[in-house]
């Protein structure tokens, strides 16, 4: 793949952005432009958490509502380089940033990581379960901040190629700077797409020496449209719309602050979260095949408690001292049920003209412990300005997956119900963390020096059968489950030098690292029978090996930036090399090559030197790179043009191209904004690339795309430009209400990361599509989002 970027398309990319990726560089009021004729100054709260990385995304809660977001899909729309992982009935399972995508991008809310995926690649073909890692409601949320490229001192293990951090909402950003104060509004939301309705009431007061805040969200609605109508126009793998889903879903958020003196506050939180899919899978059944009927209940739930304490005591050793204690529940759970003309052993046995009932109950939980302290500290030492950031913390996670199966047949009678031998046994994750980070200014500031430093410790302990006592469900047939340790220093180094008033260059080098998770390690250690062949034995041999000794996967990144920022124009080009090592995969192995062995299925015996089984690995390294543009230039006082661009490209140790790569993309905006404030208007232009067959890596032969071979239904990646209009109108000072038509033009187009997992073969819906069928993954045609708040008090 060559690497195409022209210099006129970086230029063009380098004169707007939408929405633009801001460094959380201090605003000074010394250094923000006069309102009335220049860039309102950027205002982004600088907490200990926040990231050092030069190329940051920061939206706050006012970008996201006059974008219109209501989902984490919504949110990162016109963030190019970056894009939803979406496989399957639980949705989202993290992001994709430069090509990474799930547990290695990391995903955090206020500090605490959002669960593991525990994902049987078994179970993919057949979505009979699909772990997501977890949600969070946007309602709920002050700020998201999007980091591209390694930043494991901010964000910990998994973030190898970025990380996603939420910020939840605070009293204080409803409340007046001091004195007793109210705040209450209420808001109305419809999105089209999925004819949900949305409620949030919102409550904030002070009264005293206490603050207290409470945001209660509702949300209920269907499926997300395709491009095709919605009308019933098949059963089966052609179907060309979504399979029906009834959604529906509370979050609740509760805070309470109690002001101890002026320069102490102890707080409470409280999350609660509900999520239930219902789902109708009519795209798996066609009254014909082997499910006559199929539906699903699937839920999605999470629970948070959680204290903190915070000192801004101005001491030697620290300016303010942050410490934090959480607990989090997640619960996720996958129960499908099918009618079916076999599969049912009874006396009353299943036919075609009286079907059985079966029943696939999946579950994980994961419960989650933290305890945290963060400090921070200014100083002038030598001659130069140090802004320090430091701390620790401790957590603790158990890891609870499971599975029951139940039969009935034609009579209704049960069958049988049977606890299938777990995929991984019950595990407690052990981890210790430390870090500080500095940034040095020199120069009279126009040299910046930024390092950081961190130190993590991972212990994973699973229980078997044999370990527990026999309590534990899962039995390691194999032999090859035990505890596992890592450790792991990572680090990053920065540099801005500023060589002009308005210009700057800056560098970065960061290293990453990914724990390996019980989903790597612990998968089915399972067995099966054969028969040898010199003496006609049956013996039992391993088919599927733990690895408890896999090594973290690690990255180093090295970027190059330049910035240009005046009273009305701001630009930035970055080109950037990740490079990841240790890569977790599985292999397959042939052991006892020396004996022949003889296995039968469906009537066909086979004879083999030697068995087989597989295991992970660690397997060699994938290289990324990549040019990031964007701008903003304050056209006159009322008009602002934005545009951001993103192109990378990676192979990996073979010298084949990533597929998890999404192709170029650029976001161009244009918005007016009245004199009187009282109301603006956005129009936001997307451009994505089509996905050159070249870039596919695994392919298989496919004549709708000519004479290329590439994967199954990949073609459909094809280029696409959208126009969305979005505004807001202040009816009166209490009444807001924000719109926006979305695919304006109605578009049918497809996002790579959603139809390069569907074909045939090891594709994760293999068989559960046609070429009709493909339609279901396109994204919605011309579609509204309205949002209406009123504020009170």
């Amino acid at each position: 793949m060559k690497f195409r970027p022209t210099l006129l398309a970086l230029a063009v990319s380098s004169c707007l952005t939408a929405p633009i990726a801001v460094h959380a560089e201090d605003a000074t009021a010394a250094d923000a432009p006069a309102p009335d004729t220049t860039f309102d100054p950027i205002h982004v709260i600088e907490t200990r958490k926040k990231s050092d990385n030069q190329n940051v995304t920061t939206l706050s809660s006012k970008d996201l509502q006059q974008q219109g977001a209501q989902s984490m899909e919504d949110a990162i729309r016109y963030v190019p380089g970056v894009e939803m992982v979406d496989l399957g009935r639980a949705g989202f399972n993290g992001f994709n940033i430069r090509g990474l995508e799930a547990d290695r991008v990391a995903i955090t809310l206020d500090g605490l990581s959002f669960p593991q995926s525990m994902d049987p690649g078994t179970y993919q073909p057949y979505e009979f379960f699909r772990s997501g890692r977890g949600s969070v409601d946007l309602e709920a949320v002050k700020s998201v901040e999007i980091v591209k490229g390694p930043d494991a001192i901010t964000a910990g293990s998994g973030a190898l190629s970025g990380a996603v951090m939420f910020t939840t909402k605070d009293p204080g950003d409803f409340l007046k700077a001091s004195g007793n104060d109210s705040y209450g509004a209420i808001k109305y939301g419809y999105t089209g797409s999925s004819d949900e309705n949305m409620g949030t009431l919102t409550f904030a007061n002070r009264t005293g020496r206490f603050e207290s805040l409470l945001v209660y969200t509702k949300r209920k609605g269907h499926e997300t449209e395709s491009w095709y109508d919605t009308t019933i126009d098949r059963l089966g793998v052609g179907r060309r719309t979504p399979d029906p889903i009834d959604r529906d879903s509370d979050n609740l958020l509760a805070k309470l602050n109690f002001l101890a003196t002026d320069t102490q506050t102890l707080g409470v939180v409280y999350e609660r979260a509900r999520a239930t899919n219902d789902v109708d899978n009519w795209s798996r059944s066609d009254g014909t095949g082997s499910y006559y009927e199929r539906t699903a209940v699937d839920r999605n739930d999470r629970d948070r408690y959680g204290l903190k304490y915070t000192w801004k005591a101005g001491i030697g050793l620290f300016d303010t001292l942050e410490a934090t204690a959480d607990h989090q529940k997640n619960y996720i759970q996958g129960q499908t049920n099918v009618l079916v003309a076999s599969g049912t052993t009874g006396t009353t046995p299943c036919t075609v003209a009286a079907l059985c009932s079966r029943q696939e109950n999946r579950w994980d939980t994961q419960k989650r412990d933290r305890v945290a302290i963060d400090l921070d500290k200014s100083l002038d030492a030598g001659g130069l300005h140090h802004d320090l950031v430091y701390g620790a913390a401790w957590q603790q996670a158990k890891i609870h997956w499971n599975s029951v199966d139940s039969r009935w047949d034609n009579t209704g009678a049960l069958v049988s119900r049977d606890t299938d031998p777990s995929l991984w046994p019950d595990t407690k994750e052990t981890d210790w963390t430390a870090y500080v980070r500095d940034k040095v200014r020199l120069l009279e500031d126009r040299l910046i020096l930024t390092g950081g430093l961190r130190y993590d410790s991972y212990k994973y302990v699973p229980q078997t059968a044999a370990t527990a006592g026999g309590n534990s469900g899962y039995t390691d047939e194999a032999g090859s489950v035990g505890t596992s340790k890592f450790s792991s220093p990572t680090w990053n180094l920065g540099a801005e030098f500023k060589f002009t008033d308005t210009q700057s260059l800056w560098t970065q080098f960061g290293r990453g690292f990914r724990a390996p998770g019980v989903n790597d390690m612990y998968g089915s250690s399972s067995t099966t029978e054969v028969t040898r062949v010199s003496d006609g034995a049956t013996v039992t041999v391993p088919d599927g090996r733990s690895n408890p000794d896999l090594e973290a996967e690690r990255s180093i990144s090295i970027e190059l930036g330049w910035r240009y920022q005046s009273d009305r124009l701001r630009l930035g080009v970055s080109a950037f090399r990740d490079k990841y090592s240790n890569f977790i995969d599985t292999a397959e192995y042939v052991a006892d090559e020396d004996v022949q062995y003889s296995t039968t299925v469906r009537g066909q015996t086979t004879i083999s030197n030697g068995y087989t089984y597989t295991m992970p690995i660690n397997r060699g390294e994938v290289t990324v790179k990549g040019v990031e543009a964007e701008g903003m230039w304050l056209l006159a006082d009322d008009w602002l043009a934005r545009l951001a661009y993103s192109y990378n490209e990676g192979k990996d140790n073979d010298g084949q191209p990533l597929g998890s790569i999404s192709p170029a993309k650029a976001v161009a905006g244009l918005s007016y904004s009245a004199p009187s404030r009282r109301w603006s208007l956005t129009a936001n232009v997307t451009h994505q690339e089509r996905k050159d067959p070249s870039d596919y890596g695994t392919s298989v032969t496919n004549g709708s795309y000519g004479a290329e071979v590439v994967p199954v239904y990949a073609y459909k990646a094809r280029a696409y430009t959208l126009l969305d209009l979005f505004g807001s109108y202040d009816i009166t000072p209490k009444l807001h209400l924000t719109a926006g038509v979305y695919n304006v033009f109605d578009k049918e187009y497809y996002l790579w990361n959603r139809v390069r997992t569907v074909g045939a073969g090891t594709a994760i819906f293999s068989g559960a599509t046609s070429e009709a069928g493909i339609g279901r993954w396109s994204q919605p045609g011309r579609n509204l989002r309205v949002t209406l708040s009123y504020e009170f008090f």
